[in-house]
């Protein structure tokens, strides 16, 4: 692993602004969903969860709002040995302390929202953007493969991470592979058989076309000329 100061500037200051014991999958063990269905399923106990922490704690609406847009996120299985969170005790040392009483949750405030997914609020069904585009994402995981510090960045759509677990579940998904399945193609594609036959007969009627021509005059005489 390289050291931090052999990193660019680039990574630095986003290191710096998203500490990787907060944000990164290494240490906070999340992954986000590879299906539509899985994200909605995700999303759908997530926000459950968040309504039921809410109701037993009872914080003011502006702090539940901000709650309820936390992105959705699936937690790794518990036995893999990245799978263990961070603690409260660490997490709070991290954030900086909110306006907020002394009643609120410590585990509410333990996941920040992940800069690299939009995030939903359950209140207005509304969806915010994420705080960096793809095209960023794939800039700064280039730059982490090179440093070999990928895992410390975020999970997102662009990390080889997702795209693995995504091509082990979905496969290639290669257009017309499958059994009975063809893709239309250019016309010349589609005419490559025919074409070939007709190159074959052609070639083997040469003789005989020569021996014709030659007949003939070498031309003279001749009123249909060969395509």
């Amino acid at each position: 692993m390289a050291e931090l100061n052999a990193l660019p500037l680039r990574l630095k200051n986003f290191f710096a602004r998203y500490p990787p014991q907060l944000y990164s999958a290494k240490f906070t063990g999340i992954t986000i969903p590879l299906t539509r269905r899985e994200a909605k399923e995700a999303a759908v106990a997530r926000a459950a969860e968040l309504q039921n922490q809410v109701s037993a704690f009872s914080p003011p609406s502006r702090l539940v709002a901000s709650i309820l847009a936390q992105p959705i996120s699936v937690s790794a299985p518990a036995s893999s040995s990245q799978s263990e969170l961070p603690t409260a005790e660490t997490t709070e040392e991290a954030v900086p302390p909110t306006p907020t009483p002394t009643s609120t949750p410590s585990t509410l405030q333990k996941y920040p929202p992940n800069p690299f997914l939009p995030r939903k609020n359950f209140i207005t069904g509304r969806w915010a953007g994420p705080k960096i585009g793809l095209r960023r994402q794939a800039d700064l995981v280039n730059l982490a493969k090179e440093f070999g510090i990928e895992e410390l960045l975020p999970p997102g759509r662009k990390s080889s991470a997702f795209k693995e677990e995504r091509l082990l579940q979905r496969g290639l998904r290669i257009r017309g592979t499958g059994e009975g399945q063809k893709v239309k193609g250019h016309k010349w594609e589609r005419r490559m058989g025919a074409t070939l036959e007709k190159r074959k007969k052609a070639m083997e009627s040469m003789p005989e076309l020569i021996r014709e021509w030659k007949q003939k005059g070498h031309g003279r005489g001749w009123k249909k000329y060969p395509k």
